[in-house]
């Protein structure tokens, strides 16, 4: 095999998302890595791309209308309702690399999904599951991180960014579900009122993430927003003690951490809090903590930090 895969049907007036690739290496396209794949795909070098850490719902597409319509003769199944298609999988495992999954924002995709190297089976089996859930359980989020390289045409003739997913990344949650994780088992008595005080503070945070600071997640910051969203376990720190002293989320924002280590590339998440009945006498609570975002996922350095400010 070639050391060098040349990019095919390169049309820049086709790309939608201005995406600035960390390497000058060609773009690849998925047909590409699946054929690499399919004559022994290593998994050691991924396709050179640029990182990605986003949010977002699942979703799947044919392509083409020959696609689609290939899906409904070999399956005789309605291929535009997800359980039948999803219940068709586990019979022809296959089929789940023939359509194209997507990553969507308030109902426009933004991402084509496409899994490769050696644990790629293992992403498509990640992907049916996340429908499902979504589905049967109204799951609002998953988390991909990933390679971004390259653009696919959905059938709607819409072009959008295809996103190499790490499989070790993939997570799907409720809101529900992750305020719970994070504030613990509902309680009643004395304790309930803090209790609903804190998981109304963490879901708030959230929500905020989700639909107020909506991004593609390609920028570190957007990155180190987005992992925040996920990291729930560690905000609960912030909101216990946020809860206990009567405060409220003001502003959530990102910037470049002043200190990091060799070979990383850190940014401080912070979280600033105001008391609402207060606004004027007391000073606000702000709470930082860094994320490392030189890898394609993202880790949390250090310890949660914390001040007054005036």
């Amino acid at each position: 095999m070639s050391d060098r895969i040349e990019a095919v049907d390169s049309n820049p007036s086709e790309i939608v998302f201005d995406v600035s690739p960390q390497s000058d290496a060609p773009a690849v396209t998925p047909s590409e890595v699946r054929a690499a794949c399919a004559s022994g795909c290593t998994g050691e070098a991924p396709p050179p791309a640029a990182l990605a850490y986003v949010l977002g719902q699942i979703g799947y597409d044919f392509g083409t209308e020959s696609r689609r319509d290939q899906f409904l003769q070999l399956t005789n199944r309605n291929v535009h309702d997800p359980q039948q298609l999803l219940a068709y999988f586990p019979l022809e495992p296959a089929f789940a690399a023939s359509i194209i999954w997507t990553l969507s924002l308030d109902s426009t995709v933004v991402y084509a999904l496409t899994p490769f190297g050696p644990f790629a089976h293992v992403a498509y089996e990640r992907l049916r599951e996340a429908l499902s859930v979504q589905l049967a359980e109204g799951a609002e989020r998953l988390s991909v991180p990933g390679y971004v390289k390259g653009t696919v045409r959905l059938l709607n003739g819409q072009v959008v960014p295809t996103l190499f997913p790490d499989v070790r990344g993939l997570y799907s949650w409720t809101t529900a579900a992750l305020v719970n994780a994070a504030a613990g088992k509902p309680v009643k008595g004395e304790k309930g009122d803090e209790y609903a005080a804190k998981s109304q503070g963490i879901q708030n945070f959230l929500e905020r993430i989700y639909y107020e600071i909506r991004n593609l997640g390609i920028t570190p910051q957007e990155r180190a927003m987005n992992y925040a969203a996920t990291n729930a376990f560690q905000l609960e720190f912030i909101y216990r003690e946020a809860v206990a002293g009567g405060l409220k989320l003001d502003i959530i924002d990102v910037e470049r951490s002043p200190i990091c280590r060799p070979g990383s590339d850190c940014w401080d998440v912070k979280l600033v809090f105001f008391d609402p009945i207060k606004r004027m006498e007391r000073a606000r609570h702000i709470y930082r903590f860094t994320v490392d975002v030189s890898d394609v996922i993202p880790v949390t350095v250090g310890k949660v930090r914390q001040w007054d400010v005036y």
